[in-house]
């Protein structure tokens, strides 16, 4: 659990070049919270989480638990100002919202960036900013991933798509995302490291709450992943829905989808997702709108039902064949589909 006391946290975003400014347009994302352990309102969190997870009264808490569980049992902080700054000037100040989490947009200086910007393990281009809490000395740092005009950019879904979570079964789910290690799915790392070029942006995207943020960077991290910006969903644990609200159906994830589409017009973008939910609806939709930009659709078969249900044609529905791919290991990809979608991006 982390120490007690004030917190932020800084999540990886992204910025894309406003030529008419001659800026870059970062997109700013955290979150605020108090930490205090063993008081009535931790004791009670946990215990619902616990209750949720049918983990006796009586039998200690499991591995993995607390370190999965902690964002849950904080205070998130409302109506806290936080000075967001990056070290070439630029700064702006926000307020926490009710959930704790703050957003805007900070303008950086394009000729002065490179100055202060470093590079990713496949070599694109990164800078730092910092978050200071109501003028405290303490600060926290996060990335923000310099997005070119053009190049290629990969949005991937993180459930059940480069990670197993099994969210067809709902108590598997809560079992696989608070009590177990996580696991990756064979081959995704490798695969999507070949896709890693000074050119190509990641883009993780997930149903999963904001309180999971770091064991799931931590995971992406550990398995290899290209850095790339993370995108995940605001959740408040109220009551005992909990198990039916934790991991909802797509729509947000869309709206970040075509929120990135929209900022980056010139660029090509190679979608990932399963066939558990709605994946293949929502980027058959997609594709549909952006026909220009979406390059590619991967799909992994999580049900081992035919690539030729009739669910996959009307969720592709005038995307053309040699767009959308319907995969069950990432070999296949890797061996015969990646090289055709490299084809079609030169």
């Amino acid at each position: 659990m982390l120490e007690d006391g004030k917190h932020l946290v800084l999540f990886p975003t992204v910025a894309y070049r406003d030529q008419e400014l001659n800026s870059w347009i970062a997109n700013v994302h955290g979150w605020c919270f108090d930490a205090e352990q063993d008081t009535n309102f931790q004791r009670a969190t946990a215990g619902l989480l616990r209750r949720a997870l049918k983990l006796p009264r009586d039998v200690e808490d499991p591995p993995y638990f607390r370190e999965r569980s902690w964002g849950f049992v904080v205070r998130s902080r409302k109506k806290v100002s936080i000075e967001i700054s990056h070290s070439q000037g630029s700064f702006i100040f926000q307020r926490s919202k009710s959930n704790g989490h703050f957003r805007g947009i900070l303008d950086l200086q394009l000729e002065r960036v490179p100055e202060t910007a470093s590079r990713t393990a496949h070599g694109s281009l990164k800078t730092t900013i910092t978050a200071r809490r109501d003028n405290d000395q303490m600060q926290v740092c996060g990335d923000i991933h310099l997005i070119g005009d053009r190049g290629l950019s990969v949005i991937s879904d993180i459930d059940d798509t480069i990670k197993f979570t099994n969210v067809s079964n709902k108590q598997e789910m809560l079992q696989n995302s608070f009590l177990r290690p996580y696991q990756s799915i064979d081959g995704m790392p490798e695969l999507f490291s070949e896709l890693a070029t000074p050119e190509t942006s990641f883009h993780y995207i997930s149903a999963t709450p904001w309180q999971l943020y770091h064991p799931i960077s931590g995971f992406l991290a550990a398995h290899k992943f290209p850095e790339g910006s993370i995108h995940l969903r605001k959740f408040e644990l109220k009551d005992i829905t909990f198990l039916k609200k934790i991991f909802p159906t797509h729509k947000k994830k869309r709206k970040v989808i075509e929120s990135l589409l929209s900022q980056y017009p010139q660029r090509r973008f190679l979608l990932f997702g399963d066939c558990g939910e709605k994946d293949p609806e929502m980027y058959g939709k997609i594709a549909r709108k952006y026909p220009e930009q979406i390059v590619g659709i991967c799909i992994r078969n999580t049900t081992g039902e035919s690539a030729n249900l009739v669910r996959y044609r009307r969720a592709f529905l005038q995307v053309p064949t040699n767009r959308w791919f319907i995969f069950e290991d990432a070999k296949t990809l890797q061996e015969r589909i990646i090289p055709e979608l490299i084809a079609l991006l030169q």
